[in-house]
């Protein structure tokens, strides 16, 4: 069946590549440093909205899932308004979406394709997190008292991505069916940003991608503020899906006079009973 798609070309780790690749990222203007070991590869990136009817990507198969969502608006450059409403309708929605008995939101990031924003959309397929360091991340940012209370729960890393400025025109999100994923492909790669407050030097690792072309990529075009995706990150829960790899892209027709994408990627942590 034929599909509409969209070509482009993506942020691949060069199939040849056998070192550690780097980000750096210099905290002004977002300008992002990468390694040698990157390259941009075309890849068709299928319509999701196109699909079949009846077809529904979920969290336990592709690791991603559109869902219709209508927070409370708040100033999203505000981080305490953020945190003090935004936070609860996220943990809200979670729950809705999964089944997910709690649900911990500890993070997120505001993403602006204008001028003078210190971040704008990432361009470099991606899952936040190695096997390693997605616990790590939950230790740090839930104590160990919290993972404690849910010892042998089911716990899975959930970003909540949507729109804060109407349609996306521009830079979208593509995201990899995990169904289509092989770990072989998965390269650690170091990352290193600088704190703009503070001025402190962070590092972490995150799992970047050689290129397969067994590899199936989707997006949602048009994504309005009431859309939002769920992208799975971590999942104790090893007959599941492992993770959604995911970045930013150019749209074929996107040019200087699209709107910049506005976006907010909040993080949370899910338990389930079962």
């Amino acid at each position: 069946m034929k599909y509409d798609v969209e070509k482009t070309k993506l942020h691949f780790i060069k199939s040849e590549s056998t070192g550690t690749p780097f980000i750096n990222y210099s905290g002004h203007d977002e300008l992002q440093e990468y390694s040698e070991d990157y390259s941009f590869q075309e890849v068709e990136i299928i319509n999701a909205r196109t699909l079949p009817e009846g077809k529904i990507f979920g969290l336990d198969k592709e690791a991603f899932k559109l869902a219709t969502f209508k927070p409370t608006e708040v100033d999203f450059l505000n981080v305490d308004a953020v945190k003090d409403s935004y936070y609860s309708d996220v943990a809200a929605l979670v729950k809705k979406e999964t089944g997910a008995t709690n649900v911990f939101v500890f993070d997120h990031t505001v993403r602006r394709g204008i001028k003078n924003s210190n971040r704008h959309p990432a361009y470099h397929i991606h899952n936040d997190y190695t096997f390693e360091t997605g616990e790590s991340r939950a230790l740090s940012v839930l104590g160990k008292d919290v993972l404690a209370r849910f010892s042998g729960k089911r716990m899975i890393q959930i970003n909540v991505w949507r729109s804060i400025d109407g349609i996306v025109e521009k830079d979208p999100l593509a995201l990899m069916d995990a169904t289509t994923l092989d770990i072989k492909d998965l390269v650690r790669t170091k990352i290193s940003f600088n704190d703009i407050k503070t001025a402190e030097k962070h590092r972490g690792e995150i799992f970047a991608l050689k290129q397969n072309p067994n590899q199936k990529w989707y997006y949602y075009p048009k994504m309005d503020a009431d859309e939002a995706i769920l992208i799975k990150g971590v999942d104790t829960d090893n007959l599941n899906a492992l993770f959604a790899m995911h970045t930013a892209f150019s749209l074929s027709d996107q040019n200087e006079n699209s709107k910049p994408r506005q976006s907010i990627e909040t993080r949370t942590y899910a338990f389930f009973d079962e």
